[in-house]
């Protein structure tokens, strides 16, 4: 495991195969991990848990219909992600909206349904970092927000880019929003974050 802070965020990050099976759980918790039945799920509500554990013992994690976890009686944000190889769990006291991938060319099959033609021009089509870097922009964007329907290739644009941070515009159910993301690469995986 390892626990960083950047800027008003701080991230636990573990890898999926160093998950305790026996992390300490909240009695319903540990009736909620006894209902799952595909051991990959299992893993990633434990190596949650675990994290967690660190970062805000003994505090509750809920699910709203939409899925964007919160904490009981809590203002602390909170968001949570996971790729193949790693769970990260990142806390904020504001609104925050993370996402971790492997850097993998199965990108390249999906990119026509995030990438638009603007986008085009700040990253590199082809590249399977750049094209990495852009999948957790938007993803994060769409954890922060929590909008149903929130479209990647239409809703969600990068308009500037310099080194590792991102503007993005949001235009979506009347709203219109620019919002600052970073991103960094640990072990083989972007990490991207909302900074404003």
């Amino acid at each position: 495991m390892i626990f960083f802070n950047r800027l008003h965020i701080k991230f636990g990050i573990i890898e999926k195969n160093k998950v305790d099976c026996n992390s300490w759980m909240l009695g319903n918790e540990i009736v909620e991990s006894k209902k799952i039945r595909s051991l990959k799920r299992k893993n990633e509500y434990t190596g949650i848990r675990q994290l967690r554990n660190e970062l805000l013992p003994k505090k509750e994690i809920i699910y709203s219909s939409s899925g964007k976890p919160s904490l009981i009686d809590d203002t602390t944000q909170l968001s949570i992600s996971h790729s193949s190889q790693s769970i990260c769990v990142a806390i904020s006291h504001s609104p925050l909206g993370i996402d971790i991938e492997k850097i993998d060319d199965r990108i390249l099959k999906v990119r026509t349904k995030f990438v638009n033609c603007e986008e085009k021009q700040l990253y590199d089509y082809d590249s399977i970092e750049d094209l990495t870097v852009l999948w957790t922009i938007k993803e994060s964007i769409y954890k922060l927000l929590d909008i149903r329907g929130l479209k990647f290739l239409d809703d969600i644009q990068i308009i500037e880019r310099t080194r590792d941070e991102h503007s993005c515009l949001v235009q979506a159910n009347g709203m219109r929003k620019t919002y600052t993301l970073k991103h960094e690469k640990i072990n083989n995986q972007i990490l991207t974050y909302n900074i404003n």
